[in-house]
């Protein structure tokens, strides 16, 4: 018969507490981040909206966008750069640096928009959410994967918004031709 040694069971169980008490926390961070990415993409699908009915105060709420996402950026992606080794100082001027762009692309689609007519309301909001979306992906390449997910996202949300732009005008025209024969053969046969 062979002997097995056993564990000491009070240093186990100790330890098996301490896995238990430390996993709710890191789950409940993934999870709250998670939500704050999600609440980004709920934003940019407002904005969409709110440049289409209101172009010109929409530029206020793409501006208000930057730091959003830019200090969304920045809390997720903190933890990560420190353990790299980056400096704080590094990583501030970096994320600025990154998120400044998108702040000077947006001010420039508005401008093309106010002194031009190449861009219309809808070409706006697109173009503004395309921005967002680009430099939303990059800031994954480059701080936090999870952020390359949301820029994937809402760069789908300009191809599904375009898409749908150009489709329902396939889709009504045909249906308010329908309506006006059906009203035309009832009101013919009464």
């Amino acid at each position: 018969m062979t002997e097995f040694n056993t564990p000491n069971t009070e240093a186990s169980k100790q330890t098996a507490e301490e896995n238990i008490v430390s996993k709710p926390s890191f789950a409940k961070s993934v999870r709250s981040e998670e939500a704050i990415l999600m609440t980004l993409i709920v934003l940019s699908a407002v904005g969409i909206g709110f440049t289409n009915f209101r172009p010109l105060e929409s530029f206020w709420f793409w501006v208000a966008m930057v730091p959003i996402f830019g200090a969304t950026s920045l809390y997720i992606g903190w933890s990560k750069a420190r353990k790299r080794g980056e400096g704080i100082s590094r990583i501030i001027w970096v994320q600025l640096l990154h998120w400044l762009g998108l702040l000077a692309a947006i001010a420039l689609i508005y401008l093309l928009y106010e002194t031009t007519d190449r861009i219309n309301s809808n070409q706006l909001a697109l173009l503004a959410l395309l921005s967002l979306a680009l430099t939303t992906f990059l800031a994954g390449v480059h701080f936090e994967w999870r952020f390359m997910v949301v820029g994937v996202i809402l760069g789908a949300a300009v191809a599904g918004t375009a898409f749908v732009e150009q489709l329902i005008w396939m889709i009504i025209i045909p249906i308010v031709a329908l309506v006006v024969l059906i009203i035309f053969w009832w009101k013919r046969n009464i």
